[in-house]
């Protein structure tokens, strides 16, 4: 008889005040029963010895700018590399899918940027690429996340595939077309009320330019599709 499949998932957990923004809490509890989840701390120099156990990963967000060069951020860019190279699926949303893109190919493809996004905006899918994507096909049309982000991926090289868009960012979710890694450049894995702490939780923690710039590039009105569930079912049937 043949052994059902059970997912074994690594989470690599960027967060800098995990009391603030839980990503794990937020991702582990969409999980099937069943599913064996280990989590890092990545900025605690916490990193798996070996990834070749696990089946599938998820890149979180951070706090953090995917510009700085922490020993965390460097080490946990070099596991991001030895897990495509081993093969594992990856699935990562915002310092996470900047994580990814610069992990793969390179940091000239990060920057600060321009039009940042807070509060609920709404993904526009290439309808195209959407249809050929086993995880993008899963999502609603139109989908809308939440968003909280001064940095962003750029000049992407022709290995990603952009699989949608928003009005100030231009690779709102990705594809790298050399495996299978996935990038959000927002959390749906953020449902409203917490969105609506968060972003009043950095509000109060960032200087008055940053404030400024947040409030400014705020969008309040609540339109979230909870696309977690459906967006990690589809991950971990991904092979």
């Amino acid at each position: 008889m043949t052994k059902p499949f059970r997912p074994r998932l690594l989470i690599l957990d960027h967060s800098l005040e995990p009391e603030l923004y839980g990503p794990v809490h937020h991702w582990a509890r969409h999980v099937p029963a069943g599913t064996d989840v280990d989590a890092f701390r990545t900025v605690d120099g916490e990193l798996p010895l070996d990834v070749r156990g696990y089946t599938h990963a998820i890149i979180t967000g951070s706090e953090a700018s995917i510009n700085g060069d922490d020993r965390w951020i460097v080490d946990a860019c070099e596991c991001v590399r030895t897990l495509a190279d081993a093969g594992v699926p990856m699935l990562a949303s915002c310092f996470g899918h900047q994580m990814v893109v610069r992990a793969l190919s390179g940091k000239g493809h990060v920057r600060a940027t321009a039009t940042p996004e807070f509060g609920w905006v709404e993904l526009a899918w290439d309808a195209a690429e959407r249809a050929k994507d086993p995880i993008a096909a899963a999502l609603p049309s139109p989908a809308f996340v939440y968003a909280s982000h001064f940095d962003e991926v750029c000049d992407l090289p022709a290995e990603w595939i952009t699989l949608a868009t928003t009005p100030r960012c231009a690779h709102a979710a990705i594809k790298w077309a050399r495996g299978p890694v996935w990038g959000f450049q927002h959390h749906p894995e953020i449902e409203p009320l917490e969105g609506q702490a968060l972003y009043d939780g950095f509000l109060a923690r960032v200087d008055d330019g940053r404030r400024a710039l947040m409030r400014s590039a705020f969008f309040p009105e609540v339109r979230d599709s909870l696309l977690t569930p459906a967006l990690v079912r589809a991950f971990l049937e991904t092979a």
